[in-house]
């Protein structure tokens, strides 16, 4: 289903010592299934490297421990990343939550333009060695805009709450319900579905990065404006009115 490569090999590859794999798979089976494929491995391709391998089963969640090591540093070998993130985004955002922080507006940026994001994502489609893996890699960019949107929305509302459908319902108008297009059309139809036009997906890409950058940099205008109007100083207001009615339930 998916294979993830992470640790020392991905960031640091000159001096590794061993080959770090995080494998999905809709049934584990013995480990030593999995260890004889990578005796395999030494066999016909003469690896330098051990190889570690991590079985879990799809829907499986890893362990905070676990989830920051993965998340530190990865490389997508095999699928889109969609079991790696569901695995792996309730143990961070907790740890998050337990740290105090929030999402900020520059983090739903690196979505867009970092390392890993929805723009180098798409810039490094010409590497893909098969259909298959350019398509991976499409529905991922476009998911990474649909994560940029999110973390927008969460920075906007002061919240460690990342499931989208209660992320969105906290949002005011008009803000909602461009935030329920970006998830319907990016996350849904695009990512999970895979049903992006083929023929001209370039130009469609290049249109919703422009659409979610514009999304975030007026969510956060309205958002500094908003803190700035909040009469603090009064003693009727113990918040900033940007939290006061966006509270949690």
């Amino acid at each position: 289903m998916e294979i993830v490569q992470f640790g020392s090999s991905v960031y640091m590859p000159e001096h590794a010592r061993d080959l770090d794999l995080l494998v999905f798979t809709r049934q584990r089976k013995d480990y030593g299934v999995y260890l004889d494929a990578t005796c395999e491995a030494y066999e016909e391709l003469e690896f330098p490297h051990n190889i570690d391998v991590v079985p879990k089963e799809v829907g499986e969640p890893l362990n905070e421990s676990l989830a920051v090591q993965v998340r530190g540093a990865y490389k997508i070998l095999y699928g889109s990343g969609r079991y790696l993130r569901e695995a792996t985004d309730e143990a961070l955002m907790k740890l998050v939550m337990e740290l105090g922080l929030n999402p900020t507006f520059e983090e739903a940026r690196l979505y867009i333009h970092g390392v890993e994001g929805a723009a180098s994502i798409f810039k490094r489609l010409g590497e893909a060695r098969s259909e298959a893996e350019r398509n991976n890699g499409i529905r991922l960019a476009f998911n990474r805009l649909f994560d940029a949107a999110r973390i927008a929305s969460m920075a906007y509302l002061s919240t460690e709450e990342n499931r989208w459908g209660r992320v969105g319902g906290r949002l005011p108008s008009p803000y909602k319900e461009e935030f329920r297009e970006i998830t319907n059309m990016l996350h849904i139809k695009y990512f999970y579905e895979g049903n992006y036009p083929r023929e001209r997906v370039e130009e469609e890409f290049q249109r919703w990065l422009r659409k979610v950058e514009d999304y975030i940099n007026r969510l956060e205008a309205k958002g500094a404006k908003t803190a700035q109007w909040s009469p603090s100083t009064s003693s009727s207001y113990q918040a900033s009115t940007r939290h006061y009615p966006l509270a949690r339930p």
